[in-house]
């Protein structure tokens, strides 16, 4: 039995007179079938199994590895825009810094002492992190990594007569990166939580809207065009 790993349905075999056999997980637990009628609760078990293990568990193993908490943070950075698409029930094209932030203040709250720069310090995070990492590959000058303090987040602002200098620019930010993927999952805990719950009727409304827009259910089924015997080579 071959695994064929998509966030799209597909048939369950490519070819059905061969010897091998392709099955179509759509997660890494569930295969295409789960989605074929899906009632509300499998959609939030294939929701919480692809980003459990394709985004939190693949975090944490970076976290151990050596000089993996740079990868580790990078790849948890896509879960503030995402996040917030299922919470909101919208689509973020056009729209990614604003999704960020948003889904950023779900995970992470203001320290009251800067408050009124949150916005700005977590437009300096897309830029210097989100961005860094998806365009250049890297984080940009202004992002370090320590475990040495014990917030997840540490950012540094310009001040002047000890206010924030209001048009200023972050100076820095300081990932913890075990704290920072361990609020995420928190977070994310959380939301599943209430999603089996069922106890936010506009939660679950725009949670069903978010899989409407992203899930492609209601399109017709992707075929790969080669039998499977093609598919693996002429094995």
């Amino acid at each position: 039995m071959q695994r064929f790993v998509g966030a799209r349905r597909l048939p369950g075999t490519l070819c059905p007179t061969a010897q091998l056999m392709t099955s179509h997980f759509i997660s890494p637990t569930f295969t295409h079938e789960k989605l074929d009628a899906p009632s509300y609760a499998d959609l939030v078990d294939v929701f919480e199994d692809r980003t459990r293990h394709w985004l939190l568990e693949p975090a944490k193993h970076l976290l151990k590895s050596p000089h993996g908490v740079v990868a580790a943070v990078a790849l948890s950075l896509g879960y503030f825009e995402g996040i917030e698409i299922y919470c909101s029930g919208e689509d973020s094209v056009g729209k990614s810094k604003e999704f960020f932030r948003r889904g950023f203040k779900r995970v992470f709250s203001a320290d009251p002492a800067g408050a009124h720069l949150y916005d700005e310090i977590i437009d300096a995070l897309y830029v210097q992190a989100r961005c860094g990492f998806a365009h250049d590959g890297l984080f940009r000058n202004r992002v370090f990594f320590s475990d040495a303090r014990p917030q997840p987040l540490t950012v540094t602002w310009p001040r002047r007569d000890g206010q924030f200098v209001k048009d200023g620019q972050l100076q820095s930010v300081v990932v913890n990166a075990a704290l920072f993927c361990a609020s995420i999952e928190t977070h994310f805990g959380k939301y599943v939580s209430v999603l089996r719950a069922q106890s936010d009727p506009t939660l679950i409304a725009n949670f069903q809207t978010a899989v409407g827009l992203k899930w492609g259910l209601n399109e017709p089924d992707r075929v790969i065009g080669m039998t499977e015997r093609e598919f693996h080579g002429g094995a």
